[in-house]
């Protein structure tokens, strides 16, 4: 399959570019149960480490207790994903609301400080997230760092500031990186 050449073009201009990737896994959940297809993280590591030095993908996710319905479906995921990615994880929290269990937990903040923390050893910033949380960690990795920094998402996904950013979708690639079951 060829790589549309917008695609293309910023995958080439990653070469010889150390890029940290960091996964925001709410992000793409809610992506997948919307659009019926997920990353499969071992083609999409093949695929990115082909166009440039890739030291670390970190994935970032909220881990469901023992007793809720999807902990085990978690748990194979990670299983899956485990060979390819750094899993950087935290509890969810299960909050009780006007009589109801709302369950709460993203790593935005961890995801952002693990930027921060990694940027100086980084020639470019890979965001897996279309979340527009992140577009003023945008404005920190250009004009504080002097660093690039890319955003790779589900197309139907992507905010508009985002799209207005260097970006990669992930619809485009889809034939080289889906999960197959």
């Amino acid at each position: 399959m060829n790589i549309d050449s917008k695609t293309k073009a910023i995958l080439e201009s990653l070469k010889s570019k150390k890029v940290g990737v960091f996964c925001d896994n709410a992000n793409l959940y809610h992506a997948y149960q919307k659009y019926g297809w997920r990353v499969d993280f071992g083609k999409f590591k093949k695929l990115i480490s082909q166009y440039c030095d890739l030291p670390f993908i970190n994935y970032y996710l909220v881990i469901p207790a023992k007793n809720d319905i999807v902990y085990h479906g978690t748990q194979r995921f990670l299983e899956k994903i485990k060979p390819f990615v750094n899993i950087k994880k935290k509890e969810l929290k299960y909050t009780p609301v006007g009589g109801q269990i709302v369950k709460k937990g993203n790593m935005d903040v961890e995801i952002t400080l693990d930027v921060v923390r990694t940027i100086d050893n980084l020639d470019v910033v890979m965001i897996v997230s279309g979340d527009s949380d992140f577009y003023e960690l945008k404005n920190y990795v250009i004009k504080d760092k002097g660093k690039n920094i890319i955003f790779v998402g589900y197309k139907e996904n992507m905010a508009w500031e985002i799209r207005l950013c260097w970006h990669i979708y992930l619809n485009r690639i889809k034939e080289l990186i889906e999960f197959k079951k």
